[in-house]
């Protein structure tokens, strides 16, 4: 049976004390990030992460605390990076998209009004929670915390309603586009 090993092995550049951890803890490792983050590839690239970080930054270790513990605050590190990363990704699509908008609009306000038109009447077709949850989020800018809080909801269960809404969305724009493409020739 496996027992694992000190920090201090793992500091001295004992690989097979490092193999020996990754075999104890990467299941334990894998399965808290698939929790947090619901997709296997990504638990499984951050458990990677986690574990290639363990060894560069090996001389780092503390021997005051156990192995386990200074793995896990490694994890958790990487869990923030990564949902700060995929905010600032969806961020930059939202600026990416309303840029886009921008730039209809400079070319042809007759589109723009048309094209809002279609936004508005694709938005006027979500449910009611969920078009007030878009509504506070791209007219309002405001946060997926201040939105749950105000509607007394879970900050998953925003997000889980922003993401169905953008899909709408976009789903009523591509059965748009011939109509848009219209406008523009004509």
């Amino acid at each position: 049976m496996l027992t694992l090993t000190t920090p201090a092995a793992i500091k001295n550049g004992d690989h097979a004390a490092f193999l020996t951890a990754y075999n104890i803890l990467h299941i334990k490792v894998f399965r808290f990030f698939l929790k947090k983050v619901s997709l296997n590839d990504d638990a499984k690239d951050l458990t990677q992460q986690c574990f290639i970080r363990l060894w560069q930054f090996r001389h780092t270790l503390s021997e005051d605390y156990a192995l386990d513990k200074q793995v896990f605050v490694i994890a958790h590190s990487l869990l923030v990076n990564h949902f700060e990363k995929q905010a600032y990704q969806k961020k930059i699509k939202t600026i990416e998209a309303a840029k886009t908008l921008e730039t209809v609009d400079e070319k042809n306000d007759h589109l723009s009004f048309e094209l809002t038109n279609y936004v508005n009447a694709a938005i006027e077709i979500l449910p009611p929670v969920r078009k007030k949850i878009l509504i506070l989020k791209t007219f309002h800018d405001y946060s997926n915390k201040e939105i749950a809080q105000q509607m007394e909801i879970s900050v998953k269960t925003v997000e889980d309603h922003i993401t169905k809404a953008f899909r709408r969305m976009k789903e009523v724009m591509m059965f748009l586009s011939p109509f848009i493409y219209f406008l523009i020739q004509g």
